[in-house]
Parts: C-alpha cells; sequence; structure tokens
C-alpha cells in the first residue's frame, strides 16, 4: 500500500493539496480543519519537521522515516496539547531485546482476534521485525484533554493484550512511514471510536471478573506486593523472551512498595544475575529508569500472571485526597459554592450566565473558578430539586438570567448532605485496579463552604438550625497553604486557629480587595494590601470580640463585619493614594508631567496591573493639570493682551487732550 493511499485514507480534508498564499488566507481565512503533519528522521532525536499538504509529505517521505497519524495544529512543537485531529488508533510491537523474538504476522492477527479486536486498517513491519498496527477511525475525533486521556488508556489496554510497548503510548506518537516494502497487511476496514470504548470497557468489566477469580491469589496492599508467592516466583530469575518485561515490572513493584530509583536499580542488577542469559547492565538501568520516569505507579497484574504463571490479582486502596489538593471539583462541591454565592448577595442574583459563572469560585481556592459548562449543570441540577428557580429574560448576548433561592431548608440539607458524604468517602476506599494510576481528580473531602452561614428563613418559619462555629469545634481543620502567613498570624494570636475559619476570613479579604477590582496575586504579592488586611483583623476583634478574649460574637457577625472593614480601609487607601498623587504632580513641570502621563499609559497596556482603576485615576488627575495648566496660560496671555490694549488707548486718549 502507497503512502499516497495510506495519506489519503487517513487525513482526508486535514491536508491540501497545494499550499495556501497569503492573499488567500486573508481572503478565505485560516481553515480550523487542517492539521500539521509531523515527520522525523530518527523519534529518538527529535528531529522533526511539519507539513500541512499532500505534495509536501510525499517529497520528504524519501528522506524521512516516521510520521504522526494524528495531526496538530501547530506546526512548532509535537506535543500532546498541541494535538488537533485524532485520525486512528496505533499501536506498536517491539521486537527488541528479545521480547516479541520470532512473532510473524499471523501471530499479531491471532492475536487481535483472540483479544475482540476488529479487523486493523493497516500493519507495518519495522527493521527489527517488530509491528505497527492501525485502525483508522470512521470519523476524525477532534482532540481534547478528556479524549486524549481516554485514547491514551484503550491504547494501553490494546498494547498490553497484543504483547505491545505500554511505554509508547500517546496520540501524539511518531509511527514509521509505510512503503510498499515494509506495509504487510492492509484494509478498507474502518472503526469508530465508540465501537473501541465499547470494546474497552467490556475488557474493564472483564478484569474486574478476573479479580474474583483469581481470590486465592490475591494481594492486597503495595506494601505486601513483593512478598507474594508470584512476584517471588519472577525474582528467582527468567529466560529469554521474559527479561525486559520482567524487569520493568520488577521495577514498577520496586516503585510500587517506595523503594527509590537506586535500591531498585541494584536490587535487579543482583536478579539479573539469575537469568539464563543475563540481560546486559545498561538495558536493567534504562528499563528501571523507564519505570520511574514513566506515567504507571504499579505494575500489571496481567504481566505478572503471564510472567510467573501464577494466580495473582490486586487492587490497591488509595485514601481519598482533599479537594485543595485535587485539580478538578465534583459537581456535589460546586453546588455548595454556587448556593453560598448567590447566599452572599441575599439570595438572588442576576446577568449573563457567563458573568456569574466568572465570579464563583471554589471554597478552597479562589483562584479555581467554576467551568461555564459545570456552572450550567449545577444550576439545572438545583432548578430540578426545587432549590433554585431560574428566570431568563432577552435572547442572545443580551439575555439575563436571575437565579433565586426558592427553598432554603433543602438548599441547606442539600450542601450537607454533599459535606457529610465527602467526608465518608474520606475514609471509604478507593478501589484501583492494578492497570489505573493513581489519580489526582478523584475523591477527596470539601472544607464545608458552608459551615457558619445563617439561613436566610422567612419570618414565619422557626425551623432552629445550629451551625458550627469556630469556637464550638473540637478538631480544628489545618490550615490552608494559600493564605499569607501574616494574615494567619493575625487570626491565630488571637486564638483563631481553625483553619476552614481562616479559609473564610480569607475569603472575605479577597472578596473586598474584588469590588476594587485587585485580582488574588496582587494581594499576597504587595506589602500594603497585606498590612491593610492585618489591619482589618484588629479593627474587627476590637468590635466583634475574639476567642482568647473570650468576647467573641460568632463566625457571620465576625466575617461580616471584617469584609465592610476590609473595603472601608481600602477605599480610605486608595483615596490617600490619589491625594499624595496630586500634589507631588503639582510640582512637577510640563515635560516631567507629560512623561509621566505616559509611563502611566504603557503600564495600563500591561497584561497584569496591581490597581488598574487606580492608575486610570491617576492618568486622569494628569489631564486634569495638564488642562488646568493651558487655562491658566491662557488666562494669563489673554490678560496681558487686554493690559496693554488698554494702556495704549490711555496714551492716544491723553494725546487727544494735549
Amino acid at each position: 500500500m502507497s503512502l499516497v493511499s495510506v495519506a489519503i485514507n487517513i487525513y482526508k480534508n486535514q491536508l491540501t493539496n497545494k499550499k495556501k498564499k497569503q492573499s488567500q488566507k486573508q481572503q478565505n481565512g485560516y481553515n480550523s480543519r487542517l492539521g500539521w503533519v509531523f515527520v522525523s528522521k530518527d523519534f529518538t532525536k527529535e528531529t522533526t519537521k511539519a507539513v500541512r499538504t499532500y505534495g509536501s509529505l510525499f517529497n520528504v517521505s524519501k528522506d524521512y522515516t516516521y510520521f504522526t497519524p494524528n495531526t496538530f495544529y501547530r506546526n512548532d512543537l509535537r506535543r500532546l496539547s498541541t494535538l488537533r485531529w485524532i485520525n486512528a488508533m496505533s499501536i506498536d510491537i517491539d521486537a527488541k531485546n528479545d521480547e516479541n523474538t520470532g512473532m510473524t504476522l499471523p501471530d499479531v492477527q491471532e492475536l487481535i482476534t483472540a483479544a475482540g479486536l476488529p479487523m486493523p486498517s493497516l500493519i507495518v513491519q519495522t527493521p527489527s521485525k517488530g509491528f505497527h498496527v492501525h485502525w483508522f477511525l470512521e470519523q476524525s475525533k477532534r482532540a481534547s484533554d478528556k479524549l486524549n486521556a481516554h485514547y491514551s488508556r484503550i491504547q494501553t489496554c490494546i498494547a498490553e493484550m497484543l504483547k505491545g510497548d505500554i511505554n509508547a503510548i500517546g496520540p501524539e506518537r511518531l509511527f514509521r512511514l509505510p512503503t510498499d516494502e515494509n506495509t504487510v497487511f492492509h484494509s478498507q476496514e474502518r472503526v469508530s471510536f465508540d465501537d473501541l470504548c465499547e470494546w474497552f470497557q467490556l475488557v474493564q468489566e472483564q478484569d474486574q471478573q478476573d479479580v474474583h477469580t483469581y481470590k486465592k491469589g490475591f494481594c492486597k496492599g503495595y506494601e505486601s506486593l513483593l512478598q507474594h508467592p508470584a512476584v517471588q516466583k519472577i525474582l528467582e530469575g527468567v529466560t529469554k523472551g521474559q527479561r525486559d518485561t520482567a524487569c520493568y515490572t520488577l521495577a514498577l513493584a520496586y516503585k510500587a512498595a517506595g523503594y527509590d530509583e537506586k535500591t531498585a536499580e541494584a536490587y535487579l542488577h543482583n536478579w539479573n544475575q539469575k537469568n539464563t542469559p543475563q540481560m546486559c547492565q545498561i538495558e536493567v538501568k534504562r528499563k528501571v529508569k523507564s519505570a520511574y520516569n514513566g506515567r504507571f505507579h504499579a505494575p500489571s497484574a496481567k504481566k505478572i500472571r503471564e510472567l510467573s504463571g501464577m494466580l495473582f490479582s490486586y487492587v490497591i486502596w488509595e485514601e481519598a485526597k482533599p479537594r485543595v489538593e485535587r485539580t478538578y471539583s465534583h459537581i456535589e462541591e460546586w453546588e455548595g459554592d454556587v448556593l453560598a454565592f448567590i447566599r452572599a448577595q441575599g439570595g438572588q442574583v442576576s446577568g449573563a450566565q457567563r458573568d456569574l459563572a466568572e465570579q464563583i469560585t471554589s471554597s478552597v481556592d479562589a483562584e479555581k473558578k467554576i467551568p461555564y459548562a459545570t456552572f450550567k449543570k449545577v444550576v439545572a441540577r438545583l432548578e430540578e430539586q426545587e432549590i433554585l428557580s431560574k428566570k431568563v429574560s432577552g435572547k442572545g448576548r443580551g439575555a439575563s438570567t436571575e437565579l433565586t433561592i426558592i427553598d432554603e431548608v433543602k438548599a441547606r440539607r442539600t450542601q450537607s448532605e454533599a459535606s457529610k458524604k465527602e467526608q465518608d468517602t474520606g475514609s471509604k476506599n478507593n478501589g484501583l485496579n492494578s492497570n489505573t494510576i493513581k489519580d489526582t481528580v478523584v475523591g477527596g473531602r470539601a472544607l464545608p463552604l458552608s459551615a457558619g452561614y445563617s439561613l436566610a428563613l422567612p419570618k414565619e418559619t422557626f425551623l432552629p438550625v445550629l451551625l458550627p462555629t469556630s469556637s464550638t469545634r473540637s478538631k480544628p481543620a489545618p490550615i490552608p497553604g494559600n493564605v499569607p502567613s501574616a494574615f494567619v498570624s493575625a487570626l491565630s494570636n488571637r486564638s483563631f486557629v481553625d483553619g476552614r475559619f481562616i479559609f473564610r476570613a480569607w475569603g472575605k479579604i479577597q472578596l473586598a480587595f474584588q469590588a476594587f477590582g485587585i485580582t488574588y496575586h496582587s494581594i499576597a504579592a504587595t506589602d500594603d494590601y497585606l498590612r491593610l488586611a492585618v489591619d482589618a483583623v484588629g479593627l474587627t476583634v476590637e468590635k466583634k470580640g475574639s476567642m482568647i478574649a473570650g468576647d467573641f460574637q460568632g463566625d457571620e457577625c465576625f466575617l461580616k463585619y471584617l469584609f465592610g472593614t476590609m473595603k472601608g480601609l481600602f477605599a480610605n487607601y486608595r483615596s490617600d493614594q490619589i491625594t499624595q498623587f496630586v500634589e507631588e504632580i503639582e510640582g512637577l513641570g510640563d515635560i516631567k508631567l507629560s512623561h509621566l502621563g505616559m509611563q502611566l499609559e504603557d503600564e495600563l497596556k500591561a497584561a497584569r496591573v496591581v490597581d488598574r482603576e487606580l492608575v486610570k485615576t491617576k492618568l486622569a488627575e494628569i489631564e486634569r493639570e495638564q488642562s488646568a495648566r493651558q487655562r491658566r496660560k491662557h488666562y494669563h496671555n489673554y490678560s496681558a493682551f487686554d493690559l496693554n490694549a488698554s494702556l495704549n488707548q490711555f496714551k492716544l486718549f491723553m494725546k487727544t487732550d494735549d
């Protein structure tokens, strides 16, 4: 099968027949469907070149050996983050270092059939007698973080089933360019990505059944992994054809058990002496390095079964991570944040949905905003539960959405149940099978945002609501690491030591600054702002009491006063800054004043400005000063002109009298 046929079947309209001229791009615009194909002479040295036309691809194929079946939106960076289109599922079956020695095309086809996979579209044989197997997709899939991750999971599973290289994983990888000489199989078969997803799901279900099937060989925990009879059998040494896989698998076992890389390498060099024949020492070192620097945290149970010939399976339990340590939040956690935001605005908010979503941040990290898509899901869920009412007025971009909490008791119950569920998951097991990487986005507990909030209940409602305060908590929560130490000290010195309370207090400080357009980063990075925050704590303690003095009036009362105090302090601070600036510019000459104005204009053009509104105000004051000076000059010149004219008239009058 020629490269021409393969390229057309894979890329279709992602490549053009000839390069577009700049005038055509300007006239027709840039085509977002096109993609860049990377080719390389040696994938280990990353000597890559990007092409975007079929003509260029065919021309460079004479000098280049590898290509990317999937395409990218950048021509200077072949990375997962720059991927545009996924066109094929590709697997590398390596035959180096005595692995898969003697494997033939019928062997590969038999493995594919036994795995329940569809017939591939293309199989290319490599010079080392390995194989690159490709399944072309019926419809190209637009790359995304979620899709890329699932692609890699399916690719890993297929590689394991076909004895492929589980390190050659990722939709951005290079594969050997097909030629008439190295193409050993081709067909017109295509597969949908949904079919591959269904196949993967079936395999996963089977793996879950295997855990029960191999219960006799069950291993619980990484600590006992190396002592399991199946692993001990591999540690006795293996024969030719198993050494590479065994070395990599054992390296992962040592890694999972907590050994550092150097210790694991030393143990595996000793293990290598039991092999017949032994591996090269450099290969042992490479396998260990690959295991410790790779994406897998633990060995594959399936590989241990194959290498040992014994029953083996294991499930590793991992405690759920706190929300503050996770990249993503659960939708129940975002529900609490949305309710808290609306409650803080008096139980009702209105505006464009995107604008509302921009204002809602995570309760444990003010830098993380709720994704717009998640915001819409949360609102829909709360609306279905009859907790929120949603009214939309207008259409298109001018539409305004009004969200109102209509059942505060149910909202509180929903938030409490979500918090309780998060706390329960912290002590329960989060089961992962042996092929699963520890994921930082699952599990966890959130700091309850709702703790201490007062309920805006109707007057006729007399439900007793007992809310925890920082004074009633028996076990303080840890202090979040993103709160400045100076602010923490200001509270802890007054015996406010609970992490939840300190975090909420810092959130009020951030909201106060946000009202003036000051970002979170700027608060922590500006000494004056931190000093104001500490002063706000001191003034609030004077009015609302403290834990150490025993006159504390409650969380809500304290936090509400802190917010107002912070806003007042910053308003006065900004006013003082402007007053001082006006006094300074009055003493500047015209040239220096003009130069200062240009500096402020350049500052406004920068991406990050600490206090943009203050800079704008200063610039306006400079313009007022310049205008005032122009008026004074004009008045002075006009007055001088009038005085000279009057003197001349007086002289004429005197001459006339004479």
